[in-house]
């Protein structure tokens, strides 16, 4: 970890966005934040004492993080969206004993929780996954009332819960999603008592039909709308800040070059600043000669390319820039040109990408 590179986590930015969701969906449905990808790359270590009051749940990618959530003491619910049959013997007996509900989206995933739960002697708990569109992982609409009776017919197996996901949700012509939701009201059975869910981000916010039981609130937790193309909106505040600090200044004549490949050539003598992060901490290399970072109040332009652990940023006309001053490389102002938002823009892809590389080498901090 490089302690000189800052993620820094607004609470109560996570809790705003939160309150905007519960004030979104009915009072009795549930609010399960997916918290894959250690929280899109923001933190689970800062933001686990944030959410675990908070919310209904978590959802979440793999075996393993399931499993690290009990070993912080959590004793809620989890959903494992991935099934586990690839994992060893031990992890998969561990997700039955810690009672964590796994997804079923094939006979074979089925029958590796039907065995893992034999070995344990104790019930596993199980949503199905159904593929209504997505094209993805899932059982077939068509094959998914015959797992249905299939799950039934096992009494060391228990059907809690039933959903999808949706394809084109946070994308303006809700044609496709609409047919989805069609498509998985077909297969809900009409009895039992199961959690029922479908929403994501997008159908929390543009699609209140789709909320069910429980909604899987994603990208939207952490302050950031899906796309631009949603009906609604939210006032949702991002919550990171990323910074780091100046490590040297130097001044470079008229004509000079900068950075690998020598992309970019100073027009006036200037002042060029070198900030300690690049692309080996998530901070893209197409973001070369386009981006922008703010130090002392004022935007400087990234110079040259990224490399892997620094970049060079133009400060001739932030003449206080000093060795030592504070660079705000992102900023939690969705509207400031370093914004997630914006960066994406600039490299060509979503938010979901910019947060999740911000990784292991950045120190992340809870704050407010």
């Amino acid at each position: 970890m490089k302690n000189y590179l800052t993620a820094s986590i607004s609470a109560s930015a996570v809790r705003h966005n939160i309150a905007l969701v519960r004030e979104r969906i009915a009072p009795g449905t549930k609010l399960c934040p997916v918290v894959k990808d250690d929280c899109y790359g923001h933190g689970m270590d800062v933001l686990y004492s944030v959410l675990a009051g908070l919310v209904d749940g978590f959802a979440v990618a793999s075996p393993h993080e399931a499993l690290a959530l009990r070993r912080r003491g959590y004793k809620g619910f989890i959903l494992c969206l991935l099934s586990a049959y690839f994992d060893e013997l031990e992890v998969q007996d561990d997700l039955v004993r810690q009672s964590i509900t796994q997804t079923v989206m094939s006979n074979t995933a089925l029958a590796s929780i039907r065995a893992a739960a034999e070995r344990v002697g104790a019930a596993a708990r199980v949503h199905l996954k159904v593929d209504t569109g997505m094209g993805r992982l899932g059982v077939p609409v068509g094959q998914a009332v015959d797992l249905i009776d299939a799950i039934h017919e096992l009494a060391d197996v228990e059907l809690t819960g039933i959903y999808t996901h949706f394809a084109t949700a946070d994308e303006a012509d809700k044609t496709t999603t609409l047919y989805q939701l069609e498509q998985f009201r077909s297969i809900i059975p009409k009895a039992g008592d199961l959690v029922v869910h479908a929403a994501n981000s997008a159908a929390v916010i543009d699609l209140p039909e789709a909320h069910f039981d429980m909604v899987r609130l994603g990208i939207a937790l952490y302050g950031y709308h899906p796309s631009e193309g949603l009906a609604h909106g939210l006032d949702l505040k991002p919550c990171m800040e990323v910074s780091a600090q100046l490590i040297a200044v130097k001044h470079l004549s008229k004509g000079s070059r900068s950075g690998y490949g020598l992309t970019h050539e100073y027009t006036r003598d200037s002042r060029v600043g070198i900030v300690p992060i690049g692309y080996g901490d998530g901070y893209f290399r197409n973001l070369s000669n386009q981006a922008l970072v703010r130090i002392n109040g004022k935007d400087a332009p990234v110079c040259g390319r990224v490399s892997m652990d620094q970049m060079t940023v133009d400060v001739t006309d932030i003449p206080d820039a000093k060795v030592g001053d504070k660079v705000e490389i992102i900023s939690s102002n969705p509207a400031a040109p370093n914004s997630v938002e914006n960066l994406a823009r600039l490299a060509g892809t979503i938010p979901y990408e910019i947060t999740c590389h911000l990784g292991h080498n950045i120190r992340h901090v809870l704050v407010d």
